[in-house]
């Protein structure tokens, strides 16, 4: 008979403990007093500093040595932390001995300050020391310093402006339109011409061209014996080009019958009896208005009949009267 043994539970641990230190890293700046001079920790060569050098090492005590030939070298126990460290390497003056390490010194504090960029047009471009920062109306943070901001919309020119940051600064920019020609072909001689209700000219016996400022704009154009001509016109940046059409004034006619003439037994309106002719055409009205120029006029009662022919002026009023005589031979 087989005897079984009691079920024994032994626990064996193995632990195998693999310790992996990476080691951080910082800063280490040195300042030689004469450059170029050899950068040396721990024994190994870092590199040249002509006068500065610059690079990351690894935390924690190191001996730095400075050295350049012809000089008594620099030696110093140095003490790296997170912050990095910066050591001014006088050479010669300590003649090879190792100094203590020097105290590490925190960088100051970043103070930034607010920039505010405002401008008489929303929506312009800020740029500072050359980099877009935004857009007006702007505000933003920059540390103590000289800054350049330009300020650039189209249609305008450029703003610049250089400001020395010491506290919270502001820049109010006025820019100032581009001109571009507005080109209204060949006008009336003597035609004013005016935007908005400001005249800026007066057309001569050539092309009428005006610089003026891109936007939107009532144009109106006047001369004697027009009627005054007026549009809205928008202007963009590569200007504008535009050939007005004048339109004459009319001229203005009434009849009228002198009373030495009109026979008093006649009963009604004496006006029934007479027809009016402008051009072969019968008028309705015996006033009313006719383009300038030379137009005959025809007026007919009963078995008489009288035409003449006439040149009306624009903007002219007239007043047509009939005569009658008799002539004995």
């Amino acid at each position: 008979m087989r005897l079984n043994r009691p079920f024994l539970t032994l626990c064996m641990i193995f632990s195998l403990v693999f310790g992996a230190f990476a080691q951080s890293r910082a800063m280490l700046t040195v300042i030689a007093s004469e450059g170029p001079a050899q950068v040396i920790l721990d024994g190994k060569l870092l590199g040249i500093g002509n006068p500065t050098f610059s690079g990351q090492v690894s935390t924690g005590n190191h001996e730095l040595v400075v050295r350049k030939s012809g000089l008594p070298e620099f030696r110093q126990r140095i003490t790296i932390g997170a912050g990095g460290l910066t050591v001014n390497a006088q050479l010669g003056g300590s003649g090879g001995a190792v100094l203590p390490a020097p105290t590490p010194t925190p960088p100051p504090a970043v103070v930034n300050y607010t920039l505010s960029v405002n401008a008489n047009v929303a929506g312009a471009d800020v740029f500072i020391n050359g980099i877009q920062a935004g857009k007006t109306p702007f505000t933003g943070q920059v540390s103590r310093g000289s800054y350049n901001v330009v300020v650039r919309a189209p249609g305008y020119n450029d703003y610049s402006q250089s400001v020395s940051v010491t506290g919270a600064a502001v820049v109010n920019a006025s820019l100032n339109p581009i001109a571009v020609p507005l080109n209204l072909g060949n006008l009336f001689p003597g035609a004013e011409v005016f935007l908005n209700g400001t005249k800026i000219g007066v057309a001569g016996g050539s092309p009428f061209v005006a610089q003026v400022a891109p936007g939107t704009y009532t144009l109106t154009v006047r001369a004697g014996g027009f009627m005054d001509f007026s549009i809205q016109i928008t202007v963009g940046t590569g200007g504008f080009s535009y050939t007005p059409a004048l339109q004459p004034m009319m001229a203005s006619y009434s009849f009228e019958i002198p009373a030495s003439m009109t026979n008093p037994a006649m009963k009604g309106n004496p006006w029934s009896q007479i027809q009016l002719y402008i051009d072969g055409a019968a008028q309705k009205d015996f006033k009313g208005q006719v383009q300038p120029g030379r137009h005959t006029l025809r007026m007919v009662s009963g078995a008489f009949l009288i035409e003449f022919v006439y040149d009306f002026e624009s903007g002219k009023s007239y007043t047509i009267e009939p005569f009658a005589g008799m002539m004995v031979k």
